[in-house]
């Protein structure tokens, strides 16, 4: 009887660590990388970018890091459940523009385009009409490439990934008359 019990056992904790690498995979992770972003002025500055990507391989989080002069040069921080597509500055102000990945985050913003100024240390959300059309190209590192976890992205890089035509135009310039499948199927 002693060694059916500890049979049992044994098999009961080989189950448990063996399903321990499963439960992992189908948690949340997060990723960092550094980018360089070049700005309408022909600056390049190096953006910190930071995704929490979930158990679906969806990205659900993002987080830019960066210093600028004419802003104090103390680290500026965004943060919002979107995927970023431009980082700029236009005559004195500072801009982001993010995207819903998918369904939930279309609902929880309402549109494609999520465009944010930055004002007195403080992201402000605005309007996509109040987005200058001189910085509609997006310049940061597109949807879900994050999950090929480059340590550090170059222009150089930047520039390849957008030479493979697969891109619609709506994922390399801002286009206020698009509309996704997702804004299609919610009756956007």
């Amino acid at each position: 009887m002693m060694n059916l019990t500890r049979l049992f056992n044994r098999l009961t904790l080989g189950a448990v660590l063996a399903s321990v690498p499963l439960l992992g995979g189908c948690g949340d992770s997060t990723i960092t990388w550094q980018e360089e972003v070049k700005l309408l002025d022909g600056r390049v500055i190096t953006v910190t970018q930071k995704r929490r990507i979930d158990g679906d391989r969806m990205p659900r989080e993002a987080w830019l890091t960066f210093k600028l002069p004419e802003f104090g040069n103390q680290e500026i921080v965004w943060h919002e459940n979107l995927e970023t597509q431009v980082l700029n500055v236009y005559q004195g102000k500072l801009y982001v523009v993010g995207s819903p990945h998918g369904l939930r985050e279309l609902r929880q913003y309402g549109t494609e385009y999520v465009p944010y100024r930055y004002e007195a240390g403080q992201w402000i959300r605005i309007s996509l009409n109040e987005i200058p059309v001189a910085i509609y190209d997006v310049n940061m590192y597109p949807e879900n490439m994050a999950l090929e976890r480059l340590e550090r992205v170059s222009l150089k890089d930047k520039i390849e990934i957008f030479k493979d035509n697969r891109w619609m135009p709506s994922q390399r310039r801002i286009d206020p008359n698009y509309k996704s499948n997702f804004s299609q199927d919610t009756g956007r």
